[in-house]
């Protein structure tokens, strides 16, 4: 169960070298609109020698916008671990992943659910996943007919993956080429606010839920179950609380040395 993160550990942040955070829900509440704090607050981390990156479901050319607007130095992983760039501007990460099965996932939730299915217009500057509403049909029922892709609900909108494709996943295959490469799980932290977030909490061993009040309670629930610490503010707020709160404990520790 998630602890404040007033109780981080006083060693782990000095061993942090990498920050992964989500957008929608963690640094926004949704949108582009990023408030001064949490600009602040990356841009500090990446001045003491922590590598900023993103880790979202957002297609690639918004995501490295954001990136490049940010100024961060580390990697950018896009539709949920579809697809991924070691830093802005550089060349895509052969992932070897597909889109065909969430396209015929989509076509036959189209064929079942004629007037339900609303695709979102960025699919066309996606490469490995499609994104959707679904209006009056639950997503349990729609998994339901799902057979080679999965369904992720990220809280603002539906996404369809080949089955295997998760952000902790291809983040965890990315640290070997990350900065020197031998960068250490331990040595990352990553933050999230939604269950597209919780393979980042199930395979990095130090995690931080970003409180999201728009999710339902049992999707709550089940991050804080994963997560190792929480935030007590929400969305962008929450994560400038942390990120702060771990700045100051690796200038408090410097200083004691």
């Amino acid at each position: 169960m998630a602890q404040s993160y007033l109780e981080i550990v006083p060693e782990l942040p000095s061993q942090i070298r990498l920050v992964m955070t989500d957008i929608d829900g963690t640094i926004t509440q949704g949108g582009d609109s990023i408030s001064p704090p949490v600009v602040e607050a990356i841009r500090r981390l990446e001045e003491g020698g922590i590598m900023v990156g993103l880790v979202s479901g957002r297609a690639l050319p918004r995501l490295e916008c954001l990136a490049s607007d940010l100024g961060i130095s580390g990697p950018i992983i896009a539709e949920n671990g579809g697809i991924a760039k070691l830093k802005t501007g550089a060349e895509l990460v052969a992932l070897s992943y597909s889109r065909e099965p969430a396209l015929r996932a989509l076509a036959r939730l189209k064929r079942l659910f004629p007037d339900a299915i609303e695709e979102r217009e960025d699919n066309r500057y996606r490469l490995v996943d499609v994104v959707f509403r679904a209006h009056g049909v639950a997503t349990e029922e729609l998994t339901r007919h799902l057979e080679d892709a999965e369904l992720l609900d990220s809280g603002y909108i539906l996404h369809l993956l080949q089955k295997g494709v998760s952000k902790g996943k291809t983040l965890a295959g990315l640290l070997l080429r990350i900065g020197n490469g031998n960068l250490s799980p331990g040595e990352v932290l990553v933050f999230g606010d939604s269950c597209t977030d919780l393979s980042l909490f199930q395979l990095f061993p130090h995690s931080v839920l970003i409180t999201n009040p728009r999710l339902p309670a049992e999707q709550r629930q089940k991050l804080q179950e994963a997560a190792e610490y929480a935030s007590a503010l929400p969305f962008g707020e929450g994560f400038a609380q942390v990120a702060f709160h771990i700045l100051d404990a690796r200038l408090r520790s410097d200083a004691g040395k």
